[in-house]
């Protein structure tokens, strides 16, 4: 008698990060999304420096609002400023999502924090605090330690 086939189960799971963001049922949310959050998300990907720094800003400025808060959020800005923003060439836009993500750190409850520290968010951190610190260092000609631990 032969051995049982096994259940290929790879082929069955879906990309969680290429699922596409479902409209909110909401009227006025859905009017907000379609007026405001998506222009600028477009922008934010946008392959122009100006345009993404220029997104970035009007991000950090419309953040504090819950309803536009909730609904970037919903078109996962998190993982666009991780892998985009964060890592432009342009200063700018970089500097503009670290702000972001300080400001959601701000306004979100603890499981923001918990989020992004899954998302290892340290190594980032630590990536630019050695940028900084090596800017800063170069304009005084002074050294500091970049072997700084960071408790977990």
């Amino acid at each position: 008698m032969g051995k049982p086939r096994r259940r290929d189960r790879t082929k069955d799971r879906t990309n969680p990060i290429a699922k596409p963001v479902k409209p909110p049922t909401d009227p006025e949310l859905a009017a907000i999304r379609e007026k405001q959050i998506l222009p600028i998300v477009a922008d934010l990907t946008s392959p122009e420096s100006k345009k993404r720094s220029s997104a970035a800003v009007a991000i950090a400025n419309i953040i504090e609002d819950t309803k536009c808060r909730k609904l970037l959020l919903r078109e996962q800005i998190v993982r666009i400023l991780l892998e985009q923003t964060i890592t432009d060439s342009a200063l700018e836009s970089k500097s503009a999502g670290w702000g972001i993500l300080r400001n959601l750190a701000l306004e979100e409850e603890a499981d923001f924090c918990i989020h992004l520290y899954r998302q290892d968010i340290l190594t980032a951190i630590q990536g630019i605090a050695k940028n900084v610190g090596g800017i800063r260092c170069a304009s005084r000609n002074l050294t500091i330690r970049t072997d700084i631990a960071v408790d977990n």
